[in-house]
């Protein structure tokens, strides 16, 4: 059992950025059907911080978010990210590390439908905290439902809050 502690502690000291703090928990054997939530070893009071992690909707095409008219990519280290099989993307992302990313310049000819654009990182933040407030760390479940009749997989997405836009789903 301690072996088994110990080996957990060492993994966790060599995963950088978001990966420290969250996982990807699957529930089936496919793998399409799973949980982005927090790991074990999240310290608490990284799991305490209110505005710290939040959870944002993206393009599938833009593979970022705009915070004050700058493209931030969302990659391993600043977020997680849920199924890339459909338009409007969903990623719970660490503030922290997204500040610490590399930003680029953002011209509104390349929006697409689900472009998320935010005026500044304080934005983020108070939506963070509106989040946390709802019902604490956040975390995302992604259910893959099959419909036997045609043979083809739809997600349905639940996150751990209410959000004030429409429902993540899609077919």
């Amino acid at each position: 059992m301690n072996k088994m502690n110990n080996q957990t502690k060492n993994q966790t000291k060599t995963l950088q950025g978001i990966q420290r703090y969250y996982q990807r928990t699957q529930q089936n054997e496919h793998g399409n059907t799973y949980y982005i939530e927090p790991r074990e070893t999240c310290p608490m009071y990284i799991l305490n911080s209110d505005d710290r992690f939040v959870v944002v909707t993206f393009d599938k095409d833009d593979n970022y978010i705009v915070v004050n008219n700058k493209r931030y990519y969302l990659n391993k280290y600043n977020s997680v990210k849920c199924t890339d099989k459909i338009s409007q993307r969903v990623a719970i992302v660490d503030l922290d590390e997204l500040k610490n990313s590399k930003a680029y310049p953002f011209s509104d000819r390349f929006s697409h439908r689900f472009t998320s654009k935010f005026e500044s990182f304080d934005e983020l933040k108070r939506i963070a905290m509106k989040q946390y407030e709802r019902n604490g760390v956040p975390f995302v479940k992604q259910v893959a439902i099959y419909d036997e009749k045609t043979a083809t997989c739809s997600y349905i997405y639940e996150p751990s809050f209410s959000q004030a836009t429409d429902p993540v789903s899609a077919a």
